[in-house]
């Protein structure tokens, strides 16, 4: 076994993930064993973990409603990997999650249940993911790209208010270029450390990051931590 188990098909599994997040957290102890191993092993660990400052979500103010003439106004772009945790406000999104908001990175606009426009950049896709995560779970189809695949996925990854949602601890960046993404994000629960997996893509459509139904890896995937070295602390 590998550093990481990871389930490879989350798909159809008896557990439901909710604001793309496992909710019943302890069946990845439970059935971790039966997950197939990696292929290339877990990513270098970085250096050192690190820290960023947030702040209360139920304080913060909320973020503009909407941009001007629907586009997204000019953020960071800064293309520098974040291998320190980026200054970071976490706000409730309307679904109930906390999510990570930045005002140089996004999400720029926060118009009712969908959040977005975020930077083209490895920062922005970090902070994309958990955005456009919430977004899903609260219905909106925007936030993923046009795939046959959608209604399905959209349907698995419903949150119907039931359940707890845990919390996002670190992340770690598989990849990351100004078309492409994907991110693994530290889930922490008292039972079991888990990683949840989201491969992003940048539609020149929508000038945002959207979650990549279209690539031959699944666009969500969840899994078992047993080197939490390997993620840069969050909070």
């Amino acid at each position: 076994m590998t550093d990481n188990a990871k389930n490879s098909n989350p798909f159809g599994r008896p557990w439901k993930i909710a604001a793309g997040f496992v909710v019943v957290i302890l069946a990845i102890v439970l059935i971790g064993v039966l997950w197939p191993s990696r292929d290339d092993g877990q990513e270098p660990a970085p250096e050192a973990r690190n820290t960023a400052p947030s702040s209360d979500p139920e304080v913060n103010d909320p973020g503009p409603t909407s941009g001007s003439d629907g586009e997204c106004p000019e953020l960071s772009t800064d293309t520098a990997m974040p291998t320190s945790a980026p200054d970071t406000s976490w706000d409730r999104h309307p679904v109930g999650m906390i999510v990570p908001t930045n005002d140089d990175h996004g999400p720029a606009v926060q118009d009712d249940t969908f959040w977005g426009c975020y930077s083209q950049t490895p920062t922005g896709s970090l902070f994309a993911g958990l955005g456009m995560l919430s977004n899903v779970s609260a219905g909106e189809t925007e936030a993923t790209t046009d795939s046959p695949n959608r209604d399905a996925f959209m349907d698995l990854h419903a949150y119907d208010g039931t359940g707890s949602l845990p919390t996002v601890e670190g992340y770690r960046i598989i990849m990351a270029t100004a078309e492409e993404a994907v991110i693994e994000y530290e889930i922490a629960d008292p039972e079991a450390q888990a990683y949840i997996r989201l491969n992003l893509v940048w539609s020149e459509d929508a000038q945002d990051w959207r979650i990549n139904l279209d690539t031959n890896q699944n666009a969500v995937e969840v899994g078992q931590i047993t080197d939490p070295s390997a993620y840069i602390s969050w909070r």
